[in-house]
């Protein structure tokens, strides 16, 4: 590490506790102590639940494309939100730093910068997967005959690991030019491992967020909420036309009976199924309204990073050793929860709207139960 990283490290070990701004330290530390409880609560919770959906998933049979997709996003959800509760155990360490004055071998706010990062690499490749999935629905509800099989398993496994791949790449210069090294921390009066960073980074950092922490959610957002009133406006139109050829098919059937024409009641029967259109199977409906909602959630909880970006970029003094520090991290503690739940959520969905989910939950359930 150079002189110069040196003197960078020096100067991020001491700013929190020399810089004053809009949040003071004090009040710094009673939203962290909130963020620490809230944040371990829908770790815990998210854990559990993602555990629980990829247990089902897998019993339930990976048999086409869609659960593929559902499946890896319980994945990638069940890391981000144990590297949610990773992080909850540093910045606990880092608040009890800040209260008691008593310092550990290696700095817990370096550590919770590495666990934030990896978070942002899996939020990536989770805005991406939900992405995948309101696109691949919304083509197979508005265009059902063309698309139907076009989103496979293989192709959406491609897809997944294409995420995965890229997410890493885009996010991996910020880690290049940052790490922990052992040095003297005038904070903890003693040398420990401290987190530093080179003064590429912030450069780096600038051209890598504008994509990741804006372009991406913004532009993903626009693409989802599009999906969503598209598979929303094919449904009510599929409907209506359901509806009313309904109508139109036991008016027919009616009047078959009326003339009492020379045939038995079950060809009668036979002929009013035979005139009633195609209709979307509930299954197919079912699908469709988990992914809506998924995706309605994640343009929710997207929304706070949003905003939290757009800030960081348009003043420079909202972000790490700056002035405006503590309401950065304040701000970013807080949004992390709007992505935890967004990572927690998914069970209830499943199993409000997912039939086969929810009775392969029970048996499942039942056979846990049966063998104790």
């Amino acid at each position: 590490m150079s002189s110069t990283e040196m003197t960078t490290l020096e100067i991020q070990t001491t700013a929190l506790t020399t810089i004053r701004g809009i949040v003071t330290r004090e009040q710094y530390i009673i939203i962290l102590e909130y963020a620490i409880e809230m944040g371990t609560f829908l770790s815990f919770w998210g854990i559990i639940s993602n555990i629980i959906v990829i247990k089902t998933f897998v019993e339930m049979g990976i048999y086409d494309g869609v659960v593929v997709s559902f499946l890896s996003l319980a994945i990638f959800d069940l890391i981000y939100l144990f590297a949610g509760l990773c992080l909850m155990i540093t910045v606990t360490l880092h608040v009890a730093e800040l209260r008691s004055s008593i310092f550990l071998p290696i700095q817990p706010l370096g550590l919770s910068i590495y666990f934030t990062s990896i978070m942002i690499i899996l939020n990536v490749i989770n805005i991406l997967t939900r992405t995948y999935i309101a696109i691949a629905r919304s083509m197979c509800v508005a265009k059902p005959l063309q698309f139907k099989n076009a989103f496979t398993r293989k192709r959406s496994v491609f897809f997944l690991i294409c995420f995965t791949i890229s997410s890493i790449v885009i996010y991996s210069p910020i880690l290049a030019n940052m790490g922990m090294s052992m040095k003297f921390d005038k904070l903890a009066n003693r040398s420990r491992l401290i987190w530093w960073e080179s003064p590429a980074r912030e450069t780096v950092k600038e051209v890598v967020w504008i994509f990741t922490e804006v372009i991406l959610p913004l532009t993903t957002e626009f693409i989802v909420i599009f999906c969503v009133i598209l598979m929303s406006t094919s449904l009510r139109a599929s409907s209506r036309f359901r509806q009313s050829s309904t109508a139109v098919s036991r008016k027919v059937y009616e009047e078959v009976i009326k003339t009492k024409i020379c045939l038995k009641k079950e060809v009668a029967d036979g002929a009013m199924k035979s005139v009633l259109p195609h209709k979307r199977s509930n299954k197919e409906v079912r699908v469709v309204q988990q992914v809506v909602l998924i995706s309605v959630v994640y343009v929710l909880c997207n929304i706070p990073k949003l905003f939290i970006s757009i800030g960081s970029m348009s003043e420079p003094t909202f972000t790490i050793g700056k002035q405006n520090a503590y309401l950065y991290l304040s701000l970013n503690g807080i949004r992390t929860h709007f992505e935890e739940l967004n990572s927690a959520v998914n069970l209830l969905i499943y199993y409000k709207y997912n039939t086969k989910f929810r009775n392969t939950l029970f048996r499942t359930f039942r056979q846990c139960i049966a063998k104790r």
